[in-house]
């Protein structure tokens, strides 16, 4: 009798903590936790599996669809650790040069007066700016380019563009956060494989881990089952549309869902990541260059920037994390490889990672989970 009155205390303890866990998660999320607003995806994973895997709010307001594990999301920035995996695999078959100009690849590009190699490209070092707000795109039909919801640019259109741009500042000097390089990476890759990013990664990363809803979208019209819809505040109250209109990647891109991201946090974890042993070491090794100011929203204190990964420490605990921000969409991934936990956060609305949401999501798993 004393065992079974021990075994139920036992019990009711474990799902007393595991509801106060979920209620902390969901006390972080109750305001888009709503038939009426967009909101988020929210996963936290320890030991290998979702502990906590949820949506909060609507993935399509007109049909009344609500967020699941299942729905996809665009994860902006947090895109970048696939198309620095699809150049690390390249790296380590040989196939690329880390410390090549990266005209040997693309010799279109305009000279920049100084070699930019493709590893500064990499770490946001090559002095290459941004697509937006720093460099002005010829006018085409007398009418400026925007990027919103108004026009569209082909990949080839962009490519050009960009070809003409020159550096923002000399190479190898400055940490400097760049969606240009990134993009010019994807190029890369198709220059060497003969495939598209989007091909390559699927051939090389997504089929290989099961991640069967995630790829590139390099066809901004495509029909993407299961996809959340991006929305901003409207004037006057309530929610607007705001998609991209963007078909190029590497820079962003990706579409994915908590199901599917899973796999790509355990094979981190249990280091199994697709191309072997040298290119997780590739993606986790930092280059020193000092950061000074990491991505809004980052749990980093400032280590260095690997392959599409912040790597440095969170409250003395060493973290692998990324941000991520595109029209209606930001997302937000950190792995806490002592801890065996990672919290993801994709959301469908511009404020979805506002109010501290990413650190709270963060201290709750830890202080549930961490070692």
């Amino acid at each position: 009798m004393r065992f079974i009155v021990t075994f139920v205390l036992l019990a009711l303890a474990s799902l007393s903590s595991a509801d106060s866990f979920e209620s902390r998660i969901d006390a972080i999320f109750a305001d888009f936790d709503a038939s009426g607003v967009p909101g988020c995806a929210v996963g936290v994973i320890h030991a290998g599996k979702y502990v906590h895997a949820k949506g909060y709010g609507m993935a399509n307001l007109e049909h009344g669809i609500p967020i699941g594990t299942a729905s996809i999301f665009r994860i902006g920035s947090v895109s970048k650790q696939f198309t620095a995996a699809a150049i690390a695999i390249l790296a380590v078959r040989g196939e690329i040069d880390l410390d090549a100009d990266v005209h040997e690849y693309l010799p279109e590009l305009r000279d920049y007066d100084a070699p930019v190699t493709i590893r500064q490209m990499v770490h946001h070092i090559s002095g290459m700016g941004e697509y937006e707000g720093e460099f002005t795109y010829e006018i085409r039909d007398g009418v400026p380019f925007r990027f919103g919801n108004e026009d569209y640019w082909t990949i080839e259109e962009f490519y050009a563009q960009v070809a003409k741009q020159p550096l923002a500042l000399p190479p190898g000097q400055e940490y400097r956060y760049s969606n240009i390089a990134y993009f010019l990476l994807s190029q890369v890759v198709e220059r060497v494989s003969g495939q598209t990013l989007r091909q390559f990664a699927e051939k090389e990363i997504f089929v290989p881990l099961g991640m069967r809803a995630t790829f590139f979208n390099d066809e901004v019209n495509g029909i993407v089952p299961n996809r959340a819809d991006g929305y901003r505040p409207a004037e006057g109250g309530g929610f607007e549309i705001f998609m991209t209109n963007l078909s190029w990647v590497g820079d962003g891109g990706i579409y994915t869902s908590l199901d599917d991201f899973i796999h790509w946090d355990r094979a981190f974890m249990n280091s199994d990541v697709p191309g072997g042993e040298q290119v997780e070491s590739l993606m986790l090794e930092p280059h020193p260059v000092t950061i000074a100011t990491m991505d809004p929203g980052s749990l980093d204190e400032g280590a260095g920037y690997g392959f599409g990964l912040d790597i440095g420490t969170w409250n003395g605990r060493r973290v692998h994390a990324h941000s991520g921000s595109w029209v209606g969409f930001v997302a937000f991934y950190a792995r806490f490889p002592d801890d065996d936990t990672s919290i993801l956060l994709f959301c469908n609305r511009p404020d979805g990672l506002a109010d501290d949401r990413v650190e709270r999501t963060a201290e709750a798993a830890l202080a549930e989970f961490g070692r």
